[in-house]
């Protein structure tokens, strides 16, 4: 029955997933519709972002995180850890900075968020998958899920700010609707994740 819900769970990752790749901000010409991932790239490159901390694309590319830390809470049995393995280390890996930054750009704000950003996901997303904590899991689960909820709202408004100041049309995308949903029934679920707990524990 646990791994059941984790699978459940692990279905609803894959759909925030690809709520994350469709648009966040639609707007009336297609160069400027972008995802979560060009948003946060965009939004780098707004004049009100350069020289501060880049909280706007930090808003926006902690999803990528976020996804990656539950799918390694939720591992149960070889094969949601087999997925949870190419979850962390391929959105690992797509949060990476371009080579320049080894060689041209180490001083680049924007690429060095992005390496912080790549190399917390691969640690914190193999070490939960290693050591996952029994009572408090749900609890970091929830968290982890509400952390996403609001920052990924509060990244889209701040883009689509972003975008007026930048006298661009914008409108909210149905990725972020849907990435929002899914952190809505994550949380949701964790009641009945703890129940499924509590029965496989009976059965033992």
């Amino acid at each position: 029955m646990l791994r059941r819900h984790a699978m459940t769970c692990y279905l609803l990752l894959a759909l925030g997933l690809v709520g994350y790749l469709l648009p966040w901000m639609v707007a009336p010409t297609a160069p400027m519709t972008l995802n979560a991932y060009d948003l946060a790239e965009w939004t780098s490159l707004h004049p009100t972002q350069r020289g501060t901390p880049l909280a706007v694309p930090l808003l926006l590319r902690l999803q990528l995180p976020v996804i990656i830390l539950l799918a390694a809470l939720f591992a149960r049995g070889s094969l949601t850890r087999l997925l949870a393995v190419i979850i962390i280390l391929s959105l690992s890996a797509a949060q990476l900075p371009p080579l320049e930054f080894l060689t041209i750009s180490r001083h680049d704000g924007n690429y060095q968020q992005q390496f912080l950003l790549a190399v917390i996901s691969l640690i914190a997303g193999l070490a939960l998958l290693a050591y996952k904590p029994s009572r408090p899991m749900m609890l970091v689960a929830v968290g982890l899920a509400i952390i996403g909820l609001l920052s990924a709202l509060a990244g889209q408004h701040q883009a689509q700010r972003l975008y007026q100041l930048s006298l661009q049309e914008g409108s909210p995308g149905v990725g972020a609707v849907i990435l929002a949903l899914v952190y809505i029934g994550m949380i949701a679920r964790m009641h009945r994740f703890k129940l499924a707990q509590q029965t496989d524990r009976q059965l033992q």
